[in-house]
């Protein structure tokens, strides 16, 4: 339901556009399927290889399996314990990875998630050959409103930020992080330049709709929108979306 509402944010004036530029279908091939059970499986499965533990060594020290009902119900009930409490352990390694990976004040993921993100994107195009779009996001005189507004306020323009980012990107596909500060970065593959562009717009009119204050212009942000080149590194393709962006802040203030 929030995807369709983003998509019906979008100004008039750029619904030819948005109407005119298409998202080609991502398909996975069969590296990356396995790649992807691989990730369903997760850390630590090798330690259900311990559930039937009680049995094995029961079996070893007496040379047969267990001879009596009472003898099998035992071994069944010490291989589950240990089922649960392997459950239990890899829930609470998952729970610790997500908050590793994710910023506290905004739920995006943050930037060391972002850096391996990234690296891994630019292998998969480089081997696809599939376009790769990176946008970098800062919002405009940041530190202004926090000064104006008082630093909550400015938490929550983050969060706003986050929020929008969220309803304009594809669920599944895209990647969206909080850098740090004020500084956020999409990673959009199988997406063109043109079609990124798009989903900037997006998000400014999600954030224009829902509070009047970015409408206006007292809340704003800047973007750099740059596509994988041919045996780009990874590096160099996020400073160049850094220098765009900060190119566009540039222009930003120059006419506005």
């Amino acid at each position: 339901m929030i995807a369709r509402d983003a998509e019906q944010l979008v100004p008039e004036a750029h619904s030819g556009a948005a109407d005119a530029v298409r998202f080609p279908p991502t398909a996975p091939r069969l590296r990356d399927r396995a790649s992807a059970l691989i990730g369903r499986l997760g850390a630590l499965a090798w330690l259900y290889l311990l559930v039937p533990l009680p049995l094995v060594t029961d079996w070893i020290e007496n040379g047969r399996p267990p001879s009596t009902a009472r003898g099998w119900i035992t071994e069944v009930c010490g291989g589950f314990v240990i089922a649960v409490l392997i459950v239990r352990v890899r829930r609470d390694r998952r729970a610790l990875e997500a908050l590793a990976r994710s910023d506290g004040l905004t739920g995006l993921l943050n930037r060391r998630s972002f850096d391996a993100a990234l690296a891994s994107e630019c292998a998969r195009a480089g081997r696809s050959g599939e376009p790769l779009c990176v946008v970098t996001l800062d919002i405009d005189r940041f530190k202004a409103i926090n000064d104006r507004f008082g630093h909550a306020a400015g938490d929550q323009v983050l969060r706003q930020l986050a929020v929008a980012i969220g309803a304009s990107v594809r669920g599944r596909v895209d990647t969206a992080y909080r850098l740090g500060g004020d500084e956020f970065a999409l990673l959009l593959p199988a997406t063109t330049r043109e079609q990124a562009a798009v989903v900037v717009e997006r998000i400014r009119s999600f954030c224009a709709v829902h509070d009047p204050r970015w409408a206006v212009g007292a809340f704003e942000f800047s973007a750099g929108i740059v596509s994988l080149a041919a045996g780009e590194s990874a590096e160099a393709l996020l400073s160049r979306s850094d220098a765009a962006m900060y190119g566009d802040k540039v222009l930003r203030r120059a006419t506005g």
